[in-house]
């Protein structure tokens, strides 16, 4: 009987080493913290900046200059949207106003060859005024 008791006891009692660390669970974290971000909000906002680029309208004759410019051919990427894209060749003599590098903003002047095709023969680089 002394058997049984004692097995009773140490079943229903609660036992803990004294070398466990406590744990102190502190104060629980909001659920928000778990899901992920609500991309409808996100899509909006991009829906709604790529709708004011393309209402906006692009500068007429000023351009940047691409990456794709060679030697013997000019890139010009339209200002400031960025979207439209033309490739020309290059007259033998370009007349250089100001910086010309990548990325600059210029304003180009064309030359007519046989009535169909057209070659940069100027580019001017375009000073902008920033807003300060």
């Amino acid at each position: 009987m002394a058997a049984l008791a004692a097995t009773t006891f140490i079943t229903t009692t609660s036992t803990s080493c004294k070398f466990a660390p406590d744990q102190h669970d502190g104060d629980t974290v909001a659920a928000s913290e778990f899901y992920p971000e609500d991309t409808a909000a996100i899509h909006a906002k991009k829906k709604a900046k790529m709708a004011a680029v393309k209402a906006g309208k692009d500068s007429v004759g000023i351009y940047y200059i691409g990456s794709g410019s060679t030697k013997d051919m000019i890139q010009l990427v339209s200002y400031p949207s960025r979207r439209d894209t033309m490739i020309f060749g290059k007259t033998r003599h370009v007349k250089v106003k100001g910086n010309a590098d990548i990325n600059h903003v210029v304003r180009v002047d064309y030359y007519l060859l046989n009535g169909k095709d057209s070659l940069v023969k100027y580019v001017e680089e375009v000073e902008l005024k920033t807003k300060k």
